[in-house]
């Protein structure tokens, strides 16, 4: 998130009621063998005005889920990012009073939750982590589990709550995933934004973006020894001309996605010092045209230098995708064709929303498709409030359908979108059809929903974490998963 779209989720998660609500919702859980649906009323995506935009709902609004295990964590209303090894769950938050944002939250809880899921009807809580760089990660996190090694790893977002704290990364191993033990600290020689593992777990891959300059770059820390991180630099991208000749600029990446072979990366751009991008859209005075849904792009990167521990290593740019989505970038295989999933995000209404970038050829990535809630479509959307007319539309208020967030349930065999709408909650897609993507299910909690999603395979639970109702455990109603060819999931206790 920009620190401008921040103000957008400053008052979101936070509802003096949040604790019974929370109850009511866990006995509601442990209740259900199969939640009834609870269809949201209104358009697709709507919050209405008397379940007061933002707060935690009784009873969440579902179609197509059955929701099987819940967390409050902590009933801090500060959870943004989440990550996971093993059975276990890392939920990075706020730190206190940024930008207004968990305010409500005591400081104790502030810092890396740590769920043990390991029975996913009784989630537990095990632990904060609070070292330099986990007490205030936000969206700079990310774990990585391998048959050789399970990392965590956790970065101080942009700004710590003191200026001491600024620039931390805290790398823990996992292999008991529910007790993390930290292993090194390294400071960033700048302030990053998000932080991406390679698949191996060997390096941390962290963002660094200026969005109204188009200044920024790719920091590398090599962690093959996670008692010796080595840093390697920071890198901008290297394009080559028709004529033979190259040049090297710098772009402002927010989060990245790596190739499983670490010799590709796709990066969220929202603008570049190679005015590749926002064709006629000046980044100065920020507006919603240059931060909105089609704004920047996604960059397609040749990691193979790094990747292959050359010396002299640089990164170079083979193709960019203009309105493919600046913010989040998910790896997609649909029908063998392989896509990237991007989005911009936050915004007033219409917000922003997921769109589909086939890369069959890396050179010339096509916009192929896009999935819109019906608020998302400009005719929907209600009169802009003082706050959205005063910003231009850059903040929308609570309640906003819009994307922050995507994933998929396999990068390899892509069916399911599974994308976080913020206050619109989580919507699940059939994607299958990559033009006309297809709603299947939905689960909104009320409070806005942000991080990444995980989709566990062998038992099709789908995990999620909410500002301020916690971590969630679905799965997709038996019905559901036939209707999309998906094999029949056995019982646990089967």
């Amino acid at each position: 998130m920009t620190r401008i779209a921040s103000n957008t989720i400053a008052r979101a998660a936070i509802s003096h009621s949040i604790a019974a609500a929370l109850l009511l919702y866990a006995s509601a859980v442990a209740a259900d063998v199969g939640t009834v649906d609870n269809p949201e009323p209104g358009k697709q995506g709507e919050s209405m005005p008397a379940d007061k935009p933002g707060t935690v709902l009784s009873r969440p609004y579902s179609q197509g889920v059955n929701a099987i295990g819940h967390s409050p964590v902590l009933e801090r209303d500060s959870n943004i990012q989440m990550a996971w090894a093993g059975d276990c769950a890392y939920i990075a938050s706020s730190m206190p009073n940024f930008l207004g944002w968990g305010v409500s939250a005591a400081p104790e809880t502030f810092g890396v939750a740590v769920i043990d899921v390991s029975d996913p009807r009784a989630p537990q809580t095990v632990r904060v982590l609070r070292d330099r760089g986990a007490l205030a990660s936000l969206e700079a996190m990310d774990a990585v589990d391998t048959p050789q090694r399970r990392v965590l790893a956790a970065s101080t977002y942009e700004q710590g709550a003191k200026p001491e704290d600024e620039r931390w990364l805290s790398l823990y191993d996992v292999a008991d995933c529910a007790d993390p033990k930290l292993v090194s600290e390294f400071q960033w020689p700048e302030k990053v934004h998000a932080v991406t593992l390679a698949a191996n777990g060997r390096r941390v891959y962290a963002t660094h973006i200026e969005p109204f300059t188009g200044k920024g770059g790719i920091h590398v820390l090599d962690i093959t020894d996670m008692k010796k991180p080595v840093y390697l630099g920071k890198f901008a991208v290297t394009r080559r001309g028709a004529g033979g000749d190259s040049e090297t600029f710098e772009f402002a990446t927010h989060e990245i996605a790596v190739s499983e072979d670490e010799t590709r990366i796709y990066a969220g751009v929202l603008a570049s010092q190679g005015h590749d991008l926002n064709h006629g859209v000046p980044t100065m005075p920020p507006s919603a045209q240059s931060l909105g849904p089609d704004a920047g792009g996604v960059y397609i990167i040749d990691n193979s230098d790094i990747a292959g521990g050359r010396k002299d290593p640089q990164m170079r740019l083979l193709g960019v995708a203009e309105h493919g989505g600046w913010h989040s970038v998910a790896q997609a295989t649909i029908d063998g064709t392989p896509y990237l999933v991007g989005g911009g995000e936050l915004g007033a209404c219409p917000g922003a929303w997921p769109r589909f970038v086939n890369i069959a050829d890396e050179t010339e990535p096509v916009l192929a498709g896009e999935f819109r809630l019906a608020m998302n479509v400009p005719e929907n959307c209600p009169p802009p409030s003082a706050t959205e007319k005063a910003t231009g539309g850059i903040v929308g208020d609570p309640g906003t359908a819009s994307l922050h967030f995507n994933d998929v349930d396999s990068a390899g065999d892509t069916r399911l979108g599974l994308f976080n709408f913020m206050w619109a909650g989580l919507r699940i897609v059939d994607l299958r059809d990559v033009k006309n993507p297809v709603e299947v299910a939905y689960f909104k909690p009320g409070d806005a929903c942000t991080g990444h999603v995980r989709y566990v395979e062998a038992s099709g639970h789908i995990w999620l974490t909410c500002a301020g109702s916690g971590f969630h455990v679905l799965e997709l109603k038996p019905e559901v998963r036939e209707s999309l060819g998906l094999p029949a999931i056995a019982a646990a206790d089967e």
